[in-house]
């Protein structure tokens, strides 16, 4: 099952789209090629080999979700959004995108905890998608929590809905941003100060997506005491 909408791509979204398209098999395949490294299947590693591969691993994964958000930004611009639908495990979806952030958490010095509150239906959604605002949802509590920081992400079946959030330890977002937080290319004057690196395009992906789905994304957050980020999902 296919949703979309069309309309002509201006000359740099296009360009835009072709770049990042050229970018993700080779950063896929770097990738995929530390991950052996790392799993010790081609011989052992010492201790600074493994940091180093780490590290490496870490940006190689900012990059894959940075090209991932410019090429949902530029549908999002040519308002061709497409949701490719069908049944899928949303408690899995959000176990993986976990796992896959658990090497960026520890070179934060930060720690993911999951939890499932209720029983959780599978879901009529495009689990693409969906995984890629889970991404960016978690990527951004990483990148903003302090040092030692917690992330508690958990899944609850409300209702009609199941709600997804992700709380975190960090710097928190004051009022005067507030309403600014899902715009597009968005950053907060502090975390350019901070010297974290980001795109701005996170939030304003997320929220395309998750409306497209019919849901609602929203936050609450206070200056200095973390954040917490909500999504809901139709159950149907």
């Amino acid at each position: 099952m296919s949703i979309s909408k069309k309309s002509s791509p201006s000359k740099i979204t296009e360009t835009t789209s072709v770049i990042a398209h050229q970018l993700k098999t080779p950063l896929s395949g770097i990738k995929s090629s530390l991950e052996v490294l790392l799993s010790e299947d081609l011989g052992s590693l010492t201790r600074q080999q493994r940091e180093y591969l780490e590290l490496t691993l870490a940006s190689t994964e900012k990059m894959i979700f940075l090209v991932k958000n410019l090429l949902d930004a530029a549908r999002i611009d040519e308002k061709r959004l497409q949701l490719n639908v069908s049944n899928a495990d949303l408690v899995d979806i959000v176990k993986g995108v976990v796992e896959d952030f658990l090497t960026l958490a520890r070179a934060k010095n930060s720690t993911i905890v999951f939890k499932v509150v209720g029983e959780i239906p599978f879901l009529t959604i495009d689990a693409i998608k969906i995984q890629q605002v889970i991404n960016n949802i978690l990527y951004n509590a990483i990148r903003y929590n302090k040092g030692k920081g917690l992330i508690t992400v958990i899944l609850k079946h409300e209702g009609k809905f199941i709600k997804f959030s992700c709380q975190d330890s960090g710097i928190g977002i004051s009022d005067t941003e507030k309403k600014k937080v899902f715009s597009k290319f968005y950053r907060s004057p502090r975390v350019v100060e901070l010297a974290t690196e980001g795109s701005g395009l996170g939030l304003f992906i997320a929220k395309a997506i998750i409306e497209q789905s019919g849901g609602k994304i929203w936050f609450e957050s206070n200056e200095g005491e973390g954040s917490t980020f909500y999504f809901t999902l139709p159950v149907t």
